[in-house]
């Protein structure tokens, strides 16, 4: 049995989505199975998955018509036949540091939720740094508010935590992230162990920053962020980088 489960949803045409799987692939960390589960996504999308599944047989592809808001049901049908003790999610167009499961599973041997700092990256790739800590009253702020500064692509828990909540993922309201609205569900849990952990796993592309690129654009965005991923020297930067501009938002503030 693998220890890690993966989600990787999609919905999209299937052109960031190798960048998504491929950082999966080079992770440290090989005790895994990925699931990557079209919500209603073009027959070429499935297909580009099925490509992968072909070559390894840790790769599964469920594909589903476009389920209700972010296709959050989907998640948790394939949750039901998923094997690892641990599972995590990436989205479809962000990449992972090779660090990432490594680093996650140490996480979560020691507490049932969990996550890293989200570092986005801006067009022309800079990184900016997002901080939240579930220790200094980040897990009361999901609790009463409808958003939260860490996402699925960062954020990890234990199996036997998921299958005791009392509904698992599932569409968020209007309004509510659908993010916040699992968290929350988790938070609700009496003794839950939760843990922020202050390091850069992952690199967070968010689309609303992208809303003037084309998807050609994107790409070769993601092809620039890979290479900088898979180098040691070049993401260690780009981690220092984000940190000192957070230090220096701080003092301004």
């Amino acid at each position: 049995m693998p220890l890690f489960s993966i989600l990787c949803p999609v919905y999209r045409p299937p052109a960031l989505l190798p960048f998504a799987v491929d950082s999966v692939l080079s992770q440290t960390l090989t005790d895994w199975e990925l699931f990557i589960v079209c919500d209603g996504a073009p027959p070429e999308t499935v297909a580009a998955a099925e490509s992968y599944s072909a070559q390894d047989p840790r790769i599964k592809v469920r594909a589903f018509p476009k389920g209700e808001r972010n296709g959050e049901a989907h998640r948790h049908t394939v949750l039901q036949e998923a094997e690892g003790t641990y599972v995590a999610q990436i989205g479809d167009d962000d990449i992972w540091l090779p660090t990432h499961l490594a680093a996650m599973s140490s996480l979560l041997a020691e507490v049932e939720f969990g996550h890293f700092l989200e570092m986005r990256i801006l067009p022309g790739l800079v990184p900016n740094m997002v901080m939240a800590s579930l220790e200094e009253g980040e897990a009361q702020r999901i609790l009463e508010t409808s958003k939260c500064l860490f996402g699925p692509t960062v954020t990890g828990y234990r199996m036997e935590t998921y299958r005791r909540l009392p509904e698992g993922w599932s569409p968020a309201p209007q309004g509510i992230a659908s993010d916040a609205f699992m968290w929350k569900k988790f938070l609700r849990l009496p003794d839950i162990t939760i843990r922020t952990c202050n390091e850069v796993h992952a690199l967070k592309v968010p689309d609303y920053f992208r809303s003037h690129m084309s998807i050609a654009q994107r790409r070769r965005e993601h092809e620039r962020l890979a290479l900088l991923a898979a180098d040691v020297k070049a993401r260690e930067s780009l981690v220092d980088f984000a940190f000192k501009n957070l230090k220096q938002r701080k003092t301004k503030a």
